[in-house]
């Protein structure tokens, strides 16, 4: 067999977070790629359910309401808590494409995975 052929994986952790009590029970995972333009942002939003994810490309400036922006980079582990607003989720550069695979903790298919907030684009983009 191909004992002693590989070294031992390793396992570096990027994200460990409680599930709030907002969160329905997590019957299904549904996973998508998204992909934003140079400079996009996510508009206001929120989730009915907690998601979770890994930016694949580029960087992001990501900011769950009450808590300081972060910068996030390719690698980077992420979590939105369900039913919290999610101020910022925006591609940091303004000339590449940025990526992210994100995982939705649901409990049914039919559950939507977000809720874009009124005026929540024009909020993010200082139209108010």
């Amino acid at each position: 067999m191909a004992e002693g052929r590989y070294a031992k994986l390793e396992r570096e952790p990027v994200l460990e977070k409680n599930l709030p009590t907002t969160n329905p029970p997590v019957r299904l995972v549904k996973g998508a790629r998204i992909r934003f333009a140079p400079g996009q942002p996510s508009g206001i939003h929120r989730h009915p359910i907690s998601t979770c994810g890994v930016v694949t490309k580029g960087g992001f400036i990501f900011q769950v309401e009450g808590e300081a922006e972060q910068h996030l980079q390719a690698g980077d582990g992420f979590f939105e808590p369900a039913c919290t607003t999610i101020r910022r989720f925006d591609n940091a550069s303004q000339s590449e494409p940025a990526e992210i695979v994100c995982f939705y903790l649901a409990d049914t298919a039919e559950t939507p995975a977000i809720e874009m907030l009124e005026g929540g684009m024009d909020a993010q983009l200082g139209k108010r």
